[in-house]
């Protein structure tokens, strides 16, 4: 029996369309994430051999720049939801 806060989960037929739409979607992002995996390799391996650059510092200063990039697009987010807040009022 489920605890007070549980909620019970409804268990759907299965819709065979539904289920090979989706895989084909998982199919073509793996497929992206497989492409972009190997773009990133290879500029990576531009910057090691042209510049004599660590990958590891390489793979390091791309990610700091993408999280601060990420944290710059929640903050404009949250300004923009704030502006239409204001004109909603």
């Amino acid at each position: 029996m489920p605890k007070s806060d549980e909620t019970i989960k409804v268990i759907k037929a299965i819709d065979p369309e539904d289920v090979a739409e989706q895989i084909d979607i998982i199919v073509s992002f793996l497929g992206a994430i497989e492409s972009s995996r190997e773009e990133i390799n290879k500029r990576v391996k531009h910057l090691k051999d042209e510049y004599g650059l660590q990958s590891t510092a390489v793979r390091a200063a791309a990610a700091v720049l993408h999280k601060q990039n990420q944290e710059q697009l929640d903050e404009k987010e949250m300004q923009i939801r704030n502006i239409l807040d204001i004109c909603k009022g």
